[in-house]
């Protein structure tokens, strides 16, 4: 008789790797307060999403080169 050994390893990425983006309203009434407030605030939240997706394609990247070598 053969055993067989079921080896579980997780897929999903670390909690808090990936959460909400924030979305700030906008809150200005003329060009020139959203061009000052509204832009810098959208800026900011954009840079900070762009930034989990770079987290979680390195993430990702990393755990393939770690399985590629554990089955090397």
């Amino acid at each position: 008789m053969s055993r067989t050994e079921v080896v579980m390893r997780p897929m999903l990425p670390p909690a808090g790797l990936i959460v909400p983006c924030t979305k700030p309203i906008l809150k200005a009434t003329t060009p020139s307060v959203t061009a000052s407030d509204d832009v810098p605030r959208l800026k900011a939240a954009l840079s900070q999403c762009a930034q989990q997706a770079e987290d979680y394609l390195n993430w990702r990247k990393q755990r393939e080169k770690t399985k590629r070598n554990t089955h090397d």
